[in-house]
């Protein structure tokens, strides 16, 4: 897996636009390789309230397809609240898992429903710190405000299937 590089959210924004050049398949691996253009050369300067659509077209395939440019604001907010929830999450595994370790160990009387149900909610708990917290710490890396990649249709709609495109 490649290296995360945090991208600054600044004023300005760049839609790093792949297009797929080749996929070669191998015994156990699959390559994919990308031409990927960055629009506008330059930068453009994020919308100031809202998100705002813009049009931009693939310079390889000559596509068009449009993409939703968040503030900067809401865009370091979003960054920063994927970042707290993600280390709190991760962080509650140092109460979760000793405590889990604590009651595997006990003996339960029969009819004690309370203590099955304090153990299956501390195990859901831990899942939750292993799984969702350390996904919301790589989405907070790579979160740079800008998604929602459609392509235009011939007939001016939009569509999410954008076969062969993705946003770096």
């Amino acid at each position: 897996m490649a290296a995360v590089v945090r991208i600054p959210i600044s004023d300005r924004y760049v839609v790093s636009l792949g297009c797929r050049v080749s996929v070669e398949h191998g015994a156990s691996v699959t390559k994919v390789n990308w031409s990927i253009a960055h629009l506008p050369e330059g930068g453009s300067p994020r919308p100031t309230g809202g998100d705002r659509e813009i049009g931009v077209i693939c310079p390889r395939c000559r596509r068009s397809f449009s993409v939703r440019v968040e503030t900067a604001t809401r865009a370091r907010v979003k960054r920063r609240v994927h970042q707290a929830l993600g280390w709190l999450l991760v962080l509650s595994l140092l109460v979760t898992v000793p405590l889990l370790i604590q009651l595997g160990g006990r003996t339960v009387e029969e009819g004690d429903d309370q203590a099955v149900d304090n153990f299956g909610m501390l195990f859901a708990l831990a899942a939750a710190g292993v799984i969702v917290g350390p996904s919301l710490l790589f989405s907070a890396s790579v979160h740079d405000g800008i998604k929602k990649l459609r392509l235009i249709r011939a007939n001016g709609r939009k569509t999410m299937w954008v076969q062969g495109h993705r946003l770096f």
